[in-house]
């Protein structure tokens, strides 16, 4: 008894503050229409600031704890909403997941950038834990700690003061009245925008308690860990209240967190359960929230929303499929000409996440189905062609056949398959959440664990993949790709073929009908499409395209850990293909190689920068030390709201003044030939061609922009003085 006391108690102290952090998004969701993954990240970096003051600074815990809670946190998200998420009005679900994801990659680089991940950050609680009440349960003697009591009261307070804040004030009838309607809100006086920033800004205070008090109970602020905790118990506990009810969703908060706490309490009691019960405690939220996600009511199906979206694809002809695919195997056999081992290596694996980044292209571009844990997919292929496909004696003679390959492609495309069943009553938010819960739950569980391990109950013994694992390069027929340059070149093939494909695809009866159920479900219903059978084929198509893609990345890397398939990934490659264009081949391309590489040439570029200038080496260093790249994606991905549809096509279209001025484009073509023809006579470096060829790359579509402009100008001059000649000759 003393023991169910003891958990009772610790779990719901750790329940009401997922319940905090689950209001404050179930605030900000209904006043704005934004499910806010980046909540998690506020409360994280709200911790790492608290830790400052009162740790380094050694600022007084209660005005720092006010300050960062009622201050700073509000202050922070007023400025979220009004510069990046009051923007993405008419965009669509997974343009604003992607936002809001962008924003918590952004929050994870400025934590990276003031608290290094490789040091650690202690943080105590408010009066220690000896500070405490003694009841006597029979024998045995029950604590209650004052910190304790005062996060649940925190949270009683804070969620009594929310509960009136909406029924008895008019600013709480303006919060519920922006959300039924906002133009009748206008009509009476009302501002929604303003409305809203201030629901962010309440969302933002509650997300800062919760994250610092937390904080506190776990002893340190890790980013990663107090992130992705928030992460998955808030979003459980806003999806049993149905971002809807504040009650409910406490409620929600209070169950997730007795959960956690009396299977870690009682699993420890047994020898048997030890050796997997910790990772079972952190799959405990996710697999809660998988099943509230499949028992919620579904939602009818959509009309059709083509046009109050501003997304907008074309989709290219076979010739130009083809022009493109030639363009760029030529262009990637010349930087494979002057490019280093490890600089190839990267571009390869680049290459391969290209690929993996085509199961987007197809799930969510042509389908609608927002997938945001493509790497676990890519993981599950790696992981059967590991098992199932090494040839040879032995390092380093050994190699991956092709049946291995095609076994966990297989593979893959069931378990893609299996998980789309469940999820076929899911769809928008929902979908992008049980597929989040399914990340999660395999890095963080499936993952974790390294050697063998008994499951109780069934005394089955499995295998489970951790630690570090070793997927020789591939041998293809009598060749084996073992270099980096061959690697490289055949993932290029292996992405042109496959990108062709998914054009031809397309443009076929099927992909027709896959953009249509995607414009309207309703629709392709009723004109007797099979809704079952197009989700279902577009999983296992994507699972298989992920499957390929997550095989040659491990292979172009070598030797993977665990945390090469962390859902962070995930959320970054997803963040870098819609930021290229979800709807596009392109973007693909864009989003792999950028994700892959783009990171990491900037880091080098800085580290290099730092070597080569004694003037500005320590600006240089600086910036590298402090993870200064970290912060590109969340920059890119914020733009979303003024281009949905991605970059990629606006770069293309800024490009095409200079294919069709034959003069400026004669002169490009001779400027980059001279700066390859340079570098690959080692009269200057690979960082001097990357400097040159984005000069170049910058002033050609000026040049064209300004000859066009004065071609213009003589057209409409040339009239005028023909006329004027003319009445001097009359």
């Amino acid at each position: 008894m003393a023991n169910f006391l003891v958990y009772l108690i610790a779990g719901t102290t750790s329940g009401v503050l997922y319940a905090l952090v689950a209001s404050g998004l179930v605030l900000t969701y209904t006043t704005s229409g934004i499910f806010n993954f980046a909540h998690g990240g506020v409360a994280m970096l709200s911790a790492f600031v608290f830790y400052q003051m009162t740790q380094v600074w050694m600022w007084p815990n209660w005005i720092s704890f006010i300050l960062v809670a009622f201050v700073l946190a509000p202050l922070f998200q007023i400025g979220v909403y009004r510069i990046i998420m009051r923007r993405l009005t008419g965009t669509s679900d997974i343009t604003k997941i992607v936002v809001t994801i962008a924003l918590m990659l952004g929050i994870f680089g400025l934590a990276a950038w003031g608290w290094p991940p490789d040091t650690s950050y202690p943080l105590s609680q408010f009066w220690g834990v000896t500070s405490e009440w003694t009841f006597h349960v029979g024998s045995h003697d029950v604590y209650l700690q004052y910190f304790q009591v005062f996060a649940i009261g925190v949270a009683a307070v804070m969620g009594i003061g929310l509960s009136i804040l909406f029924k008895r004030t008019r600013i709480g009838i303006a919060m519920r009245a922006v959300v039924d309607s906002p133009d009748l809100l206008k009509l009476n006086g009302g501002v929604p925008e303003r409305v809203a920033a201030l629901s962010w800004a309440v969302g933002g205070s509650m997300a800062a308690v919760a994250g610092i008090l937390i904080a506190q109970v776990q002893g340190t602020v890790d980013a990663t860990s107090l992130t992705i905790l928030l992460i998955t118990c808030g979003v459980t506990a806003a999806m049993i209240g149905r971002l809807r009810s504040i009650p409910v969703t406490v409620f929600g908060g209070i169950l997730i967190g007795l959960e956690i706490a009396f299977f870690t309490g009682y699993a420890s009691q047994h020898q048997e359960w030890t050796s997997w019960s910790p990772q079972f405690s952190v799959a405990i939220p996710v697999m809660s929230l998988f099943v509230v996600l499949l028992v919620l009511p579904q939602d009818r199906l959509r009309g059709a929303t083509l046009s109050r979206l501003r997304e907008r694809y074309t989709v290219p002809t076979m010739k130009t499929a083809w022009v493109s695919g030639l363009a760029l195997m030529i262009f990637v056999i010349g930087l494979s000409q002057i490019m280093g081992s490890s600089d190839t290596t990267m571009l390869a694996a680049g290459m391969a996440l290209s690929i993996l980044a085509l199961s987007l292209t197809l799930l969510t571009g042509y389908a609608g189905e927002i997938n945001l844990a493509p790497i676990s997919f890519g993981a599950i292929g790696a992981i059967v062609a590991y098992h199932h496909g090494l040839i040879g004696p032995g390092f380093p003679d050994q190699r991956t056949s092709l049946w291995g390959i095609g076994i966990g492609i297989v593979v893959t495309m069931v378990l893609g398959g299996l998980v789309a069943l469940p999820a076929l009553r899911l769809r928008g938010l929902h979908l992008a959440l049980g597929t989040m819960a399914f990340g999660i739950f395999l890095s963080s569980f499936i993952l974790s664990f390294t050697g063998v391990v008994t499951i109780p109950l069934i005394h089955l013994h499995l295998a489970f993949i951790g630690g570090a694992m070793t997927l020789p390069p591939v041998k293809l027929l009598v060749w084996s790709l073992a270099t980096p340059k061959a690697q490289l070149l055949s993932s290029t093939v292996l992405f042109i073929l496959l990108g062709v494909g998914l054009i031809a695809l397309r443009r076929s009866p099927y992909g027709r009908r896959l953009v249509a159920m995607k414009d309207s479900p309703a629709a392709s219903a009723t004109l007797g499409q099979s809704i079952l059978w197009l989700k279902v084929s577009a999983f296992m198509l994507s699972s298989g395209l992920a499957a390929i893609g997550g095989i040659l990345y491990c292979i172009a890397l070598g030797s993977v850990q665990t945390t090469t398939f962390d859902i962070m990934l995930s959320f970054g490659l997803v963040m870098a293909t819609v930021v290229g264009g979800m709807g596009n081949v392109s973007g693909a391309l864009f989003g792999g190689v950028f994700f892959g590489v783009g990171l990491t040439a900037v880091q080098h570029t800085l580290f290099n920068l730092a070597n080569a200038h004694n003037s500005w080496g320590q600006l240089f260093s600086w910036a590298t030390a402090y993870h200064l790249a970290a912060l590109l994606p969340a920059t890119i991905g914020i733009t979303l709201g003024s281009n949905p549809s991605g970059s990629v096509s606006n770069i293309v279209e800024g490009y095409r003044p200079v294919v069709e001025d034959r003069l400026v484009l004669i002169g490009t073509l001779l400027a980059l030939g001279v700066t390859y023809a340079m570098t690959a006579a080692h009269v200057w470096g690979n960082w001097w061609f990357v400097f040159c060829f984005g000069i170049i790359g910058v002033l050609a579509p000026l040049a064209a922009e300004r000859r066009m402009k004065a071609s213009n100008e003589h057209d409409v001059v040339e009239p005028e003085h023909f006329q004027t000649e003319m009445a001097l000759h009359s």
